[in-house]
């Protein structure tokens, strides 16, 4: 058999047919650190896939977002393997992320913190043993079979209308699950994690790997827990827990009901947050509105406006992209760009001086920042607050401290918006609400700034990387959390996402995060918009809003 040859980092090297890539990793000395998985020829897979043609090649470390996502993945594995040896009885629901770490819900039963501390026990005990996590494939028929029998009807619904002709599969101990992305080849490869017993389950703590791999202690957030529950709670009246079941409404004709529904659910928290603003014993003045990209704070902003007008009051608007430092003056981040997501690209003073003023009674002009010149300009529009008017403010900073510490907490009402997602694959492969945003953003930035699927993917990593540092942080400081998921969204945005990730071409960087999430999307059934109400977060996503941004 013939060598091949192999491109790593413009160097060939010629190998033996059928090398797996940890083995040329170790055979050729390759200066990697902790590999977690490879792109082939443009497409993400795990480090035990065979080389057999000539390839080019990129290892994925530990410390990149596409490492990130494949250790989180083979951790929660896992974690599952040692959860269904110990307790076989009991079932978990791999739900959503919460403060460092992914909350995992128990079913039919209770851990104990002596059982949490035995299922780490457990764990650690199949890392040092070294476990190897294969991929196996088993004819289609076979693995339905299987799910039946398992009782695995979220499986069953999800693989009804996405039928592959062989079902691949990953095994560890005995133990198998469907995991879309690829995972580590082995237990020991997974030393970094630890749990703790929260609410009706188990945190499972992972390092963000980023900056550091300390394992960080958990905090608990208890707003947002909370608002992630309340949406659980509905999910599960609705039955759409899950893709599968997401699927079938859409095949089977319900969809226009949950449509309504989850439209419903969205507009009567919104009046429940206005009543909470006017029916306080002193009726808030400033309402701060903050929230990752891509949550819809400003479809929000106006639905909370319409509402605040049905309680008697005029809402006003302040834009703070008007108080942004003088470009020159605009901070810059680790990679020499300038960084908008930090709170030092505001000019804190002026905009403090201007609410100050504002609840005073005094006039001020709004200044307006030049896109094109980078400076602040005279706008000459001028305000005063009138006795029935609610200043609204929305922007990515809203909430932080800095902005409004010199204001009374009786005149201000802060609202943290991001769209926590509800919706699973299957039971034990969760949805991050990261995805959701980025497929919001790919989709808002080719309608509306004339950016391609590779330009919103090259800079996601620095608006996550400034999210995290000046926004997540934040999220217990609000008076109330607001979830601006959609059940059906994905399934709407997948027609205009597909399009323009599509675009993406082989030799470009982004690639391989083009191809996961064209992957990730087809689980999901298409959905026409028609039936999306006018005002509607989503529209301002896709176009055809009522509202005028």
């Amino acid at each position: 058999m013939e060598n091949i040859n192999i491109t790593y980092k413009e160097k060939i090297y010629e190998i033996t047919p059928l090398c797996t890539v940890s083995e040329f990793i170790k055979e050729n000395n390759i200066p990697v650190e902790d590999p977690v998985g490879v792109v082939i020829n443009g497409y993400l897979t795990r480090l035990g896939n065979k080389l057999r043609i000539d390839s080019m090649i990129d290892i994925v470390e530990l410390a990149s977002p596409q490492g990130k996502k494949i250790y989180d993945s083979s951790v929660q594995f896992l974690f599952l393997v040692a959860f269904t040896k110990l307790f076989p009885d009991l079932s978990v629901f791999i739900q959503h992320s919460i403060h460092k770490g992914i909350y995992a819900e128990v079913h039919r039963g209770m851990l104990t913190n002596d059982d949490v501390a035995k299922l780490e026990t457990n764990m650690r005990k199949m890392v040092s043993e070294d476990l190897p996590i294969e991929r196996i494939t088993k004819d289609w028929d076979i693995a339905l079979s299987e799910m039946k029998e398992q009782e695995r009807q979220d499986m069953v619904n999800l693989y009804r209308y996405y039928t592959p002709s062989s079902f691949k599969l990953y095994e560890l101990d005995g133990v198998s699950e469907a995991l879309y992305l690829p995972l580590v080849p082995s237990t020991k490869d997974l030393s970094y994690f630890k749990l703790e017993k929260y609410q009706d389950g188990v945190v499972i703590v992972i390092p963000d790997f980023t900056f550091s791999k300390e394992i960080p202690e958990f905090v608990d957030r208890p707003k947002l827990f909370k608002t992630y529950q309340e949406y659980h709670y509905w999910s599960r009246i609705l039955k759409v827990r899950t893709v599968g079941q997401l699927n079938r409404y859409i095949m089977h004709g319900g969809i226009g009901d949950l449509i309504k529904v989850a439209e419903a659910f969205h507009e009567k928290r919104v009046a429940e947050i206005a009543d909470q603003i006017t029916e306080r014993e002193r009726r808030a003045k400033l309402v701060l509105i903050a929230g990752p990209t891509s949550s819809g704070k400003t479809t929000f902003a106006k639905r909370l406006g319409v509402q605040l007008m049905v309680n008697g009051y005029r809402p006003v608007s302040i834009s703070m992209d008007n108080y942004f430092v003088d470009r020159d003056k605009t901070p810059r981040d680790e990679e020499g760009n300038y960084d908008f997501e930090t709170i030092d690209a505001i000019d804190v003073s002026l905009f403090v001086q201007h609410i100050s003023s504002l609840l005073k009674g005094e006039e001020i002009e709004i200044p307006r920042f030049d896109f094109q010149t980078g400076t602040k300009r005279s706008s000459g529009k001028k305000m005063r607050l009138e006795s029935d008017e609610i200043v609204i403010i929305e922007g990515i900073h809203g909430i932080n401290p800095k902005l409004t510490e010199s204001i009374s907490n009786r005149d201000k009402f802060k609202i943290y918006i991001a769209p926590l997602t509800q919706l699973n694959l299957h039971r034990h492969d969760r949805i991050p609400s990261s995805d959701t945003r980025l497929i919001r953003r790919l989709v808002r930035d080719s309608f509306f700034r004339g950016y391609s699927a590779a330009e919103t993917l090259h800079r996601w990593r620095s608006v996550r990387n400034g999210e995290k540092k000046n926004i997540f942080p934040l999220q217990e400081e609000a008076d109330t959390i607001y979830n601006s998921a959609l059940f059906y969204e994905l399934s709407v945005l997948k027609l205009y996402a597909e399009r323009e990730l599509l675009h993406v071409e082989r030799s470009d960087q982004m690639y391989v995060e083009a191809q996961r999430l064209l992957k990730f999307l087809s689980y999901f059934l298409p959905l026409d918009a028609s039936d999306i109400p006018s005002n509607s977060i989503l529209k301002e996503f896709i176009g055809g809003s009522s509202f005028n941004y």
